[in-house]
């Protein structure tokens, strides 16, 4: 069971003039589907779907998803009332980063900007979110759960994909189930690898979610420390022309922005542990997948030869061999940069050179 939606994101839309112009085909399309509906008299959704259902995705060329919406949105409205929005679900649109998201057009799936324009409270549509037109803006009204404070949803969602990450990992790395994978290896090991590139894809989301609002509050930071800062100018003149009650008012407003900025300090350093939180949560999943991928090579290859049983010792060597691949597959970051990647190459030698002395010297010491 859903938790019941209870905040509205705000998020404004950046179209180019091509995009612009499918969404508002987009809306003319849906504002063509209802009136295909005020002409119906089916009583209910599924009378209505078999009566006005074919003729809008003949007729408007509206996404299947987005008609199905229609018939639900048909109830709420008035007849004859004017259409400015349309409702969405998470086929029709997804969020892929901090910066940009795709929405399903008439005329197919297009990426745009946007920014996040802040937060109202309630959220009251059957819908997940609503694609709204208001004179030349365009934004997306998103229903957020209840129990989730803006600044701690990432926080709380990386929580959700660790544990799902953990159970895949036992499914998968177990030593119970490697005794049981003798009868599919490669069905348990493909089915895994799925499963962590779709917890993957969420993981990303989430470091796109806790960066944009990274952005947004040391924006409004850097705001609060212009103003701060020539509050300082006008208080020395108003002292300067003997307006003392003019630089106290000055004065007092001043302290206030301070203590706003305090508090600001705060959220950006709470901010800065939940993008670290969701860089590690990225760096599990990627070494997750490379133990994935690698049980799923060796499961294809045993199909073809006789089957090897690798001891735990193997493994990790294998593992260890392909960790720089796997982070190049899994990340999509090449592991050698253009510029300057011998140099890095040895960095990274180094640390881990300095971390295997310092594993060593704690075994040595019994500290392990």
């Amino acid at each position: 069971m859903f938790a019941k939606h209870q905040t509205t994101m705000v998020l404004s839309l950046l179209p180019s003039r091509d995009d612009l112009l499918a969404l508002r085909e987009t809306l003319e399309a849906y504002r063509a589907a209802l009136r295909i509906l005020e002409g119906t008299t089916g009583a209910n959704l599924v009378a209505l779907h078999e009566e006005a259902y074919e003729e809008i995705r003949a007729k408007t060329g509206l996404p299947s998803r987005m008609a199905t919406l229609a018939l639900r949105d048909h109830s709420r409205r008035n007849a004859g009332e004017q259409v400015n929005d349309i409702p969405l679900d998470s086929k029709l649109f997804s969020v892929k980063g901090p910066d940009s998201l795709s929405i399903a057009t008439v005329g197919g799936r297009i990426i745009i900007p946007y920014v996040v324009n802040g937060y109202r409270a309630g959220w009251d549509d059957f819908s997940e979110a609503r694609l709204c037109f208001s004179g030349s803006s365009i934004s997306i009204l998103v229903g957020v759960q209840a129990g989730l404070h803006p600044q701690k949803e990432t926080t709380m969602s990386n929580e959700g994909i660790l544990a799902r990450l953990g159970r895949v990992i036992a499914g998968v790395v177990n030593n119970a189930v490697d005794a049981a994978e003798g009868a599919n290896p490669v069905a348990v090991a493909e089915q895994a690898v799925r499963e962590i590139g779709k917890i993957s894809e969420e993981a990303r989301a989430a470091l796109g979610v806790a960066v944009a609002a990274g952005h947004r509050l040391k924006a409004k930071a850097d705001d609060l420390d212009a103003e701060i800062r020539d509050l300082d100018d006008k208080i020395k003149t108003g002292l300067e022309k003997q307006r003392e009650d003019l630089a106290r008012a000055a004065t007092g407003l001043q302290i206030d922005l301070e203590a706003q900025r305090t508090a600001l300090n705060k959220a950006i350093s709470e901010n800065a542990a939940e993008i670290a939180d969701a860089e590690a949560t990225l760096r599990s999943i990627a070494s997750a997948r490379t133990d994935a991928m690698k049980r799923l090579e060796d499961a294809k290859r045993a199909e073809r030869a006789a089957p090897i049983v690798a001891t735990p010792s193997q493994r990790n060597d294998q593992r260890l061999a392909a960790a720089l691949e796997a982070v190049e597959r899994v990340t999509g970051v090449p592991t050698k940069p253009v510029q300057g990647g011998a140099e890095v190459e040895e960095l990274g030698r180094m640390q881990r050179e300095d971390a295997i002395e310092a594993r060593l010297k704690a075994f040595r010491e019994g500290q392990r």
